[in-house]
């Protein structure tokens, strides 16, 4: 069951490229440039209908377990756990198990785990595996007849497969979260669990919004991109999408302590001939959006005044609490600013224009 407000999905994911985000990364200009007002758009594209754009997505919903999961993966534990006796599992204990899981009476990789610590209410297992194991008292071997889900991504060849795990209760133990652990987080006007859970539930409906908002600008701009006919945009300008891609999955890699290469390899297996060649690709799409952006906003007068450029550079010097407006510019690329602005009118007026449907969220 879900509340119907928000989504988000939960567990590990591949980080994504998120190619068309890099260009909105307010970077350091490096390079070679040619930005658009160099350039007059028309001569670039043929804008075909940009009004009346259909469009479709599901509502944002959040997952009730999203937060729950969340907590139990990266809250508790930093929490000290204190032993349980006496009583059986119930939700929100911590388990300490070994467990075998069986499909057609074997043993299946991957299915097996010793001294397994366990949050009843984190999902991490299929769906069933963690409600039957409370009740359950120390030493106990539990047998749950369950079923994968399916499809299942993370292994396809049990996807939608009956399977058996045997499991036994080694231990049980509970953990609180304290404002002192609540406070280590670091995040502003959380001291207690309640005002964390809020702030968790905010932060993933923010994201379902975000993750909805992309969808239909995604599928209008697609769609006006295939109305519209292009020219070769200026090298320049690709180059200038380039390094922006390059330098945000470079970002993404050195997040994970690795190079742009073992990155792109281990993530997307891509080698570096590859990942140059999609990169390559990316740019020239980019360049090309953003020169049906400023056609559009030439043809209907949304480019951004000046005046309204500086309260976005006065906004950021003051949020980002720079020294300056020069010193603000010695590290940010204010006629990128000018850009992305400029492509917010386009798409705020591209959806006003258009035909919007917000569907009902399918349950999972």
């Amino acid at each position: 069951m879900k509340k119907n407000i928000g989504s988000f999905a939960g567990g590990k994911k591949k980080p994504a490229l998120a190619l068309a985000a890099a260009v909105s990364v307010l970077a350091t200009a490096c390079g070679s440039k040619e930005y658009l007002k160099d350039i007059k758009a028309s001569d670039y594209v043929t804008l075909g209908n940009y009004i009346g754009i259909e469009a479709s997505a599901e509502a944002p919903v959040v997952d009730e377990n999203i937060v729950d999961s969340y907590i139990a993966l990266y809250v508790l534990p930093m929490c000290e756990a204190e032993e349980v006796s006496g009583r059986a599992v119930e939700e929100g204990d911590t388990v300490n198990i070994d467990f075998v899981g069986y499909l057609d009476g074997e043993a299946f990789e991957g299915g097996s785990g010793s001294d397994y610590e366990l949050t009843i209410g984190a999902h991490q297992f299929i769906d069933g595996f963690e409600d039957g194991l409370i009740g359950a008292d120390i030493g106990d071997q539990v047998s749950l007849d369950l079923t994968f889900p399916d499809p299942y991504p993370a292994n396809t060849d049990l996807s939608g497969a009956p399977v058996v795990f045997d499991v036994t209760i080694n231990s049980i133990s509970r953990k609180e979260i304290t404002e002192e652990v609540v406070q280590s987080l670091g995040i502003e006007g959380c001291s207690t669990e309640e005002e964390l859970r809020d702030a968790l539930y905010n932060a993933f409906y923010e994201n379902a919004v975000q993750n909805y908002e992309n969808t239909i600008e995604t599928t209008m701009v697609d769609t006006i991109m295939a109305n519209s006919t292009f020219k070769e945009p200026p090298a320049d300008m690709v180059d200038r999408f380039y390094q922006y891609i390059e330098e945000l999955v470079g970002e993404q890699a050195a997040a994970q302590n690795v190079t742009l290469e073992v990155y792109m390899k281990n993530y997307f297996g891509m080698d570096k001939e590859a990942y140059e060649s999609e990169f390559k690709d990316e740019a020239l799409k980019e360049a090309q959006q953003y020169i049906l952006y400023q056609a559009i906003a030439d043809a209907e007068g949304l480019n951004p005044t000046d005046e309204e450029l500086q309260e976005q550079i006065d906004l950021r010097v003051e949020a980002g609490d720079y020294e300056s407006e020069e010193a603000y510019k010695e590290e940010n690329d204010a006629e990128l600013l000018r850009e992305q602005l400029m492509r917010d009118k386009v798409m705020e007026f591209i959806k006003e224009n258009g035909v919007i449907e917000t569907t009902e969220a399918v349950e999972d």
